[in-house]
C-alpha cells in the first residue's frame, strides 16, 4: 500500500473499536495490494465493512458474496450510491460449489470464515478454483492458542477441562461464539492449506496485548451503545459504518479508546508467531502457483 493509501485507510478505520480487527483489516489490505482492475471477491463479506473500504481505497472490480441473504441486503444498505455501482453481490453457500468460473479472481478475502465451516477444506479447494493463476488469497482465522485477557471466562474453563461456554450464549460464548466448529494452530492452518495446493508466502499471528475481559467489553458496549438513549454524537463516533475521521470529542468513548490504543501500540510491527506467545488472529497469505 502506498503511504497515501495507508493514511486513507487508518481514517475510515478511526471509529472500529475492535483494534484486533483494524489490524487485521491492515494487514489483509497490505499482503494483497490491490491494484487498479483486479478482479476482487469479498468472500464470506458479512455486513460489507471489506467492501465498503475496498470501494473507497481502490478502482477494483468486487465481487461480495456471502450465505446470508440478509447480511448481502445489510452490506447493500450500508454502501453509499456512487459505491454501490461499484460491486456485485452474490449470495454462495461454501460448503457446496461456487458460482463463479475457473480462474476469475485475481485477490481473495478470505477472513473469519472457515472455522464456521464443517468441511474446511472444501472450501479451499473452492476458493482456489476460481483464483487465478498467481492469484493472492489473504486468509485468516482465530487462533486456538488465544491471549488470557482476550477472553478470560473461556480460557480458565478450557486450561481447568471444562472445555467451552454455549458458543449460542454471545456474551460467554466469546471466542467460540457465532458457532464456531474449531479454533487452529498454526499447524493445523499450514497443513491445510499446502493439502489444496496453496502456497504460503505469510504466515502470522496479530495481536497479544489487549485489555481484560476485551472481548466481553467489546461485546457489552456494542449492546449498551445500540440499545441506550445515547447522544447521536457518541453514537456516530462507535459506529464504524460512518467511516471518516471522529467528529465530536466525547470523554466517554475517548478515554476508553485511548486506553486501548496504549495498551494496542505494544502489537505494534511483531509477528507473535515467531515469538512463540498466545495471539489471537492467524494471518496466511496464501498464492495460487
Amino acid at each position: 500500500m502506498t503511504t497515501t493509501s495507508k493514511g486513507k485507510l487508518n481514517n475510515l478505520l478511526s471509529k472500529v473499536g475492535d483494534l484486533n480487527f483494524q489490524r487485521r483489516i491492515k494487514r489483509i489490505f497490505e499482503y494483497l495490494d490491490i491494484q487498479p482492475n483486479d478482479k476482487v471477491l469479498d468472500c464470506g463479506c458479512g455486513d460489507g465493512f471489506y467492501t465498503l473500504l475496498m470501494s473507497k481505497l481502490y478502482d477494483c472490480k468486487i465481487t461480495s458474496a456471502d450465505f446470508s441473504q440478509k447480511l448481502l441486503d445489510q452490506a447493500v444498505r450500508n454502501l453509499e450510491d456512487e459505491n454501490r455501482r461499484k460491486v456485485t453481490f452474490v449470495q454462495a453457500d461454501f460448503t457446496k460449489k461456487l458460482p463463479f468460473e475457473n480462474s476469475t479472481f485475481d485477490k481473495i478475502i478470505f477472513t473469519e470464515v472457515i472455522e464456521h465451516l464443517d468441511d474446511d477444506k472444501f472450501a479451499l479447494e473452492e476458493i482456489k478454483r476460481i483464483l487465478k493463476k498467481n492469484g493472492k488469497v489473504a486468509l485468516t482465522v482465530p487462533h486456538k492458542n488465544y491471549p488470557l485477557f482476550w477472553d478470560l471466562l473461556n480460557w480458565i474453563r478450557e486450561y481447568l477441562g471444562l472445555g467451552h461456554f454455549d458458543a449460542k450464549n454471545f456474551l460467554l460464548g466469546g471466542v467460540w461464539s457465532y458457532d464456531h466448529k474449531r479454533l487452529y494452530t498454526e499447524k493445523m492452518l499450514k497443513n491445510l492449506c499446502e493439502n489444496v495446493g496453496l502456497k504460503t508466502e505469510a504466515l502470522e499471528g496479530l495481536t497479544h496485548y489487549t485489555l481484560p475481559f476485551n472481548l466481553n467489553l467489546l461485546y457489552i458496549g456494542k449492546q449498551l451503545y445500540t440499545s441506550l438513549p445515547l447522544p447521536k454524537s457518541v453514537t456516530l463516533n462507535m459506529e464504524k459504518f460512518n467511516v471518516g475521521g471522529r467528529s465530536e470529542k466525547n470523554i466517554f468513548v475517548e478515554l476508553p479508546f485511548k486506553l486501548a490504543k496504549w495498551v494496542d501500540s505494544h502489537n505494534e510491527k511483531k509477528n507473535f508467531l515467531d515469538e512463540n506467545k498466545s495471539f489471537i488472529t492467524l494471518f496466511c497469505g496464501l498464492k495460487k502457483v
